[in-house]
Order: structure tokens, then sequence, then C-alpha cells
């Protein structure tokens, strides 16, 4: 690599991808990437990052799908503040994805038992997306088009959760300096506590257990989720294990093929830098079928 190019790759670590929106981005493999895997692989990947992930964050795992996957297309969305506090606007940031969907994925892909796309979602910001594309993609369908994603299966990094004061909390303090969390948690937890206290009161939605059930409850998601694993942990301040494990249990009740992969001391979608050979092949297991 020339020393440009690894400036390139440094400061724009997903510039192979092409922006189709601010918060969408598709990479197409070239056609000489061979397959690695005795299994047939994704025709597609979706990446849903949680919020406000920076991009050379998000571009480990993407490098990493492409290394697994070298002949799969991966389509990118990310959440941001704007997204993530403007629920009612999802669909439109995710809208974009739709059309790369089906254009990806022949129709004819759906009426076979295998998958054909690989979901990994990221924290609730993850969630969020993905939750707002069911329906988009659903109310876009014209014709004869179907409604419902494709045959796919999903990976749930540190997802989904519930809306607790304490993880609100813990939510506003990433990137907080020692000196200002000091000054400033007084302040942040109050505020916490009254958004749960509207909560409670019905006054507000739990926005985050709404998407964690369209997971479960989405239209079509029983006939075309083949199966799904859970990366989480019980040291992770933003989402809990017990709210985690509440979603995945409805899952299994409503007949989901579910796997749980329960990681000791690792932190919020920093799972992988605990135990990265774990991680990934919990990936490449449920892509494979467990």
């Amino acid at each position: 690599m020339s020393t440009d190019a690894a400036h390139s790759a440094k400061s724009k670590p997903l510039s192979y991808m092409e922006k189709l929106s601010d918060e969408v981005f598709f990479y197409r493999p070239s056609n000489s990437d061979p397959a690695t895997s005795a299994s047939i692989p994704p025709k597609l990947i979706i990446v849903a990052s949680w919020t406000n992930a920076l991009d050379a964050h998000i571009a480990k795992y993407v490098d990493k799908h492409k290394q697994l996957y070298p002949a799969a297309h991966i389509l990118l969305v990310k959440s941001t503040n704007k997204t993530f506090f403007d629920p009612k606007s999802l669909p439109r940031f995710v809208r974009p994805m739709v059309s790369v969907i089906r254009a990806t994925i022949p129709e004819g892909a759906f009426s076979t038992p295998e998958p054909s796309v690989l979901i990994h979602i990221f924290s609730n910001g993850g969630s969020s997306s993905i939750s707002a594309l069911y329906d988009e993609y659903s109310i876009s369908a014209r014709g004869d088009e179907d409604p419902y994603l494709p045959p796919h299966v999903m990976v749930f990094d540190s997802a989904p959760g519930a809306q607790r004061a304490s993880t609100t909390y813990a939510f506003f303090i990433i990137g907080f300096s020692k000196l200002r969390r000091f000054f400033l948690s007084p302040l942040i937890y109050i505020f916490a506590l009254c958004w749960q206290l509207g909560r409670n009161l019905g006054n507000t939605k739990d926005w985050l257990v709404y998407w964690g059930k369209t997971h479960n409850e989405a239209e079509g998601k029983s006939e075309r989720e083949l199966r799904r694993s859970y990366i989480y942990s019980d040291t992770d301040d933003l989402v809990l294990h017990t709210d985690l494990e509440t979603q995945a249990s409805q899952a299994v009740e409503m007949g989901f093929n579910v796997r749980m992969e329960r990681f000791d001391g690792s932190k919020h979608v920093a799972h992988a830098r605990h135990d990265d050979e774990r991680y990934w092949r919990t990936v490449q297991r449920t892509w494979d079928g467990f």
C-alpha cells in the first residue's frame, strides 16, 4: 500500500464504501474476490451501527466481514443522535436501504430454505435502524414485490435494551473526562430520573423496548428469520443483561431459533475487543447454523 493510500485508509476508514446518504453506505465486492468458506456465504451483510459510532470503529467490523465473506455485498446504516432521538424520522433515514436490498437479493432467493442475508445489529441504535427497516421494506413493496425481508439470520451485539435511569445516565456520560463527569453527573442523573419518571407515568414511550419487540413481532419475521445470536455481558452499563435476556426469552417462546453468547467482563459493544476469536466464531456459527 502506498503512503497516500495508507493515509487515506486511516483518515477515511470507510472510503471503499459508496455513500448513498449521510446514514447509508454500500460496498460492492470485486468479481475477483474468492470465497474462503466451504459453506455458502451471505449474499448481503447488513451492519447497523451503534449511535454515534466512529467510522474507524465501524470499519473494524466491516473489514472483518470482508475478510470472512469476501464475496458478500455489505450495506451499512449508521445511527446518530439525529436519528436515534427522532424515532418518527427513522423510516426516511433507512429508505435508501430498501432499493439496495431488492437489487442485491433476487426474488427467487426468497423461496429457498437457506438465508441470503446476515444482519449484524449493534446496541439500541442499530436496533432502531433495523426496526424501521422492517416497516419501510414492507410499505415500499409494489405490485408483486415481496413485502418482507429476504431469508436472514441476525447477530445482536449489546442489544436490545430497555429505558432505565441508570442506562440513560450511562449513555449521556460516554466520552466524558473525569473532571467533566464530576461536575455534570448530578445534573445528568436528575435528567435521567425525570425522563424515566415520564416514561413510568406514560408520558413518553420506551422506544428501546418497542424496537426490541419488533425483532420478534414484525410481520414476516417468524417466516423469514432462520436463527439469531445474542452477544452480551453482565457488565454492560448501557444495556442490562436482564433486559436483553427478557427479550430473548420472548423470542424463544415465539419459536425463534436463539443462541445466547454471554461474555464475562466485557463492556458495551466491546465484546470483540474482549475476545475476538470467540466473537467472530459466534458470528460464523450463526451464519452456518450454530
